[in-house]
């Protein structure tokens, strides 16, 4: 019987100081807020630099920022600290597709879908990158009516905001009422 209680107040004990070890310890979160994190993130990762916990912190820290100030230059910073992140690679893919789409000249659009490819590979659960496509193979080639339908439709597949798909939807609805004019005129 001494043997059973001994080994119950051990156990106890050992409960005991694992629930007050847990209770001590305190998150990155609750250690620094996100201003701080922005700020000394440099510092930060200087001294913890394998604290996971505070790179994945000070990343979304970095991503909230990007996001609302809309820099894509936060993006390129969170890449120096985590060249895998998907999110910042998404939206310097993104940018740099809207850069070539905006160009005039043809050659720009194959850019711009490589550039929206890249960043639909990232992410592939997000419907923009499919709707750029589609209107940079419009604007590549306004005979060309299967490759950007299928990138509409794709778009339509995936995730878009509300406005989005109202623009995914009116751009697939011109470009057909387009192929049929095109169509009917060569009956």
């Amino acid at each position: 019987m001494v043997r059973f209680m001994n080994k119950y107040v051990r156990g106890a004990s050992l409960f005991f100081l694992l629930l007050l070890f847990m209770g001590c310890s305190s998150s990155i979160k609750s250690t620094y807020s996100e201003d701080d994190l922005l700020m000394k993130s440099d510092s930060l990762l200087a001294l913890h630099p394998d604290n996971l916990e505070l790179l994945t912190s000070i990343v979304n820290a970095k991503i909230n920022l990007a996001k609302t100030k809309g820099e894509i230059s936060i993006f390129r910073e969170i890449l120096k600290i985590d060249p895998n992140n998907k999110t910042a690679g998404y939206y310097i893919n993104m940018d740099e597709g809207y850069k070539y789409h905006n160009k005039d000249y043809k050659n720009g659009q194959w850019d711009a879908i490589q550039s929206f490819s890249k960043a639909a590979a990232l992410i592939d659960t997000l419907g923009e990158p499919y709707y750029w496509i589609g209107k940079a193979y419009e604007k590549k080639d306004e005979m060309d009516f299967e490759l950007p339908l299928e990138s509409y439709d794709k778009s339509l597949t995936l995730f878009l905001t509300p406005d989005l798909k109202k623009k995914v939807e009116l751009s697939k609805k011109s470009l057909l009422k387009r192929k049929k004019t095109y169509e009917d005129f060569w009956r």
